[in-house]
Order: C-alpha cells, then sequence, then structure tokens
C-alpha cells in the first residue's frame, strides 16, 4: 500500500463506518489467533453510516484461508477499486469500471514499469485457469458479484464463482456431463447472497490482490482504514487518501 502507508506504521481502523461485524468466532482471545469454534455465530453487522465507496482503504480478513473462521484470518489492508454489480477490466495496466477509467492512487514507479503482453497466461492469477488467459495487466472484464443480482451458470462463470459459490456462501457446486447442481439441484443461474468487493495494492507490481486470489466478501470486512495514528516518515494523526 505504498506510498499511503508504510511499514510499521499504526493504522486507526474505523469499524462503525460500515458497520460493527458482531464476532464470529466469540471464544477466542483478545491477542493473538487462539480460538475455539465450538460455537460460530452467523455473520451480522451492526448498521454503520456509510457505505463502501472507490478508493476507501479496507481492512478485511484474508478470503482464502478457508480452514479458518471468518473472523479469524489474517487481515490484510487493500484499496477498493470496483464495488458489487460494477463490471472491472484492465486493459495494459489501465483500470476500466463501467467501461470508464478508473481514478486511480499513486502507484510507486509506475512510469518505470512495462504492462505484461496481453498474450501472455499468468497461471498465479485468478481464476487460475488455462481456460481463462489474464494476467495482472490484462484481466477481465470480471462482474463482481452484487447481493440478490442473478448470473447465469456457464463454463466460465462456473469457473469465476465457484470459490463464491461453494466457500463464502455455504454451497455444494458440482457439474455433471456440463449441467451445473447447486446443493443436489440442476441449476441454470445463481442468486448471490452477499455483496463483494474487489481490491488492489497502490503499489500495484508489489502487491497480491483481488487479481491473484478473487473477491472480498461483505462478511470479511473489518473496517475502514482512515488515519494513520504515528508513521516513522509520516508523523502523526495523518489521514489515510
Amino acid at each position: 500500500m505504498s506510498k499511503a502507508l508504510t511499514g510499521g506504521d499504526y493504522i486507526y481502523i474505523n469499524k462503525l463506518a460500515y458497520g460493527a461485524r458482531i464476532p464470529i468466532t466469540p471464544l477466542s482471545l483478545p491477542i493473538g489467533t487462539a480460538y475455539v469454534d465450538w460455537i460460530q455465530i452467523p455473520y451480522c453487522r451492526i448498521p454503520g453510516y456509510s457505505n463502501v465507496h472507490y478508493n476507501d482503504v479496507l481492512v478485511f480478513n484474508f478470503p482464502m484461508e478457508n480452514d479458518v473462521p471468518v473472523d479469524e484470518r489474517q487481515e490484510y489492508v487493500k484499496r477498493c477499486v470496483a464495488l458489487p454489480g460494477d463490471t472491472l477490466q484492465i486493459i495494459k495496466g489501465n483500470i476500466f469500471i463501467n467501461n470508464k477509467d478508473y481514478t486511480e492512487a499513486t502507484i510507486i514507479d509506475a512510469d518505470s514499469i512495462q504492462p505484461i503482453d496481453s498474450s501472455v497466461y499468468s497461471p498465479s492469477v485468478f481464476p487460475h485457469s488455462a481456460q481463462i488467459k489474464w494476467n495482472a495487466d490484462n484481466f477481465g472484464p470480471l462482474y463482481i458479484p452484487k447481493k440478490g443480482e442473478n448470473i447465469l451458470l456457464n463454463p466460465e462463470n462456473v469457473l469465476l464463482y465457484q470459490t463464491a459459490i461453494e466457500k463464502h456462501e455455504n454451497n455444494s457446486l458440482t457439474i455433471r456431463s456440463d449441467s451445473v447442481f447447486i446443493n443436489s439441484v440442476y441449476s441454470t443461474t445463481y442468486t448471490f447472497k452477499m455483496n463483494y468487493y474487489f481490491v488492489m495494492g497502490d503499489n500495484r507490481y508489489n502487491s497480491i490482490d483481488s487479481r491473484f486470489w478473487g473477491f472480498v466478501p461483505v462478511d470479511h470486512l473489518i473496517g475502514k482504514a482512515s488515519f494513520i495514528i504515528s508513521s516513522k516518515d509520516k508523523g502523526v494523526f495523518t489521514l489515510i487518501r
């Protein structure tokens, strides 16, 4: 997240902005990652006073730690570049949201970076399938899931949204002879139960973000990084922009 944040910064996380999340794993220690998963409370959030906006710096639990309760997963800090219902595309390193240029934060040494050729396939990039040959600088178009919206369950969409359907929304998904079954029921469409976000680091060429592991579900949001409490480079009480 350089230049917005530097290693060693202490930041204030506003958990009230998007609504405070009720602890999902209540039997845990406030320090460290010690927890007992005997009791798991369904996701619930106290109403907040703001929605997530473009360029907000989000603090969230890492979505890919599927063997750990949501609120005990590693904490990440990234900038929100796409909201639920958006369609995102990256072309030659330039971000487009709903076919419009995205106004982004300054990226370190951006002028010295040569974007990856669109013909180069990167298996480390989401959704990690040779059937969708994307790389970090040529990515999408990708629809960001929105609660209540439907998608067609065609072969490409299954690759893009299988993790969201199975891991984040707790369904079983199987494919038999090109037919998709959700919870053993033949399905041609799927309706999302949650909102999702697409995040990236400001230092794009040194960031492992949604381009590599996919969406951030709303139940993973911890809060908004609002200002720096103290920093050896930026002083104290500096707003995060």
